[in-house]
């Protein structure tokens, strides 16, 4: 991993800038069954678009900085257009290249969040 996008991960790893719960927003849950990765997310949605956003993330870095950027990329995006990411995305913002053992760790947020298809009707 080059030494640049390695800092960026401990950084998101140690200061996340998205932690925490929102009250009153949908929470979803995720568990690496491999690892033991654990991530909560709540989401608040209003008409359709994702306005807020906080997680609470039990796991190793990649785990935790990947969903801390993830956060980043929907608050403001449609919960529609947010269902359809691809975990590629999350890598591309990385900026590094996975192992499919890593990707796992990587996707987890994304997959919690792909969680909320089911309930799209109701939004």
């Amino acid at each position: 991993m080059d030494d640049l996008y390695q800092q960026i991960v401990l950084d998101r790893y140690k200061n996340p800038k998205n932690t925490g719960q929102i009250t009153g927003g949908i929470e979803v849950q995720e568990v690496n069954a491999l690892c033991g990765d654990k991530i909560n997310i709540w989401l608040k949605i209003d008409n359709g678009i994702i306005s807020d956003a906080k997680f609470i993330a039990t796991g190793c870095a990649i785990s935790t900085a990947a969903t801390d950027i993830l956060i980043d990329l929907i608050k403001g995006k449609k919960v529609t257009d947010v269902v359809n990411m691809s975990g590629s995305q999350i890598e591309a913002e990385m900026g590094i290249e996975l192992s499919s053992v890593r990707k796992r760790c990587a996707y987890i947020g994304l997959e919690a969040i792909k969680k909320i298809k089911d309930s799209l009707a109701s939004l």
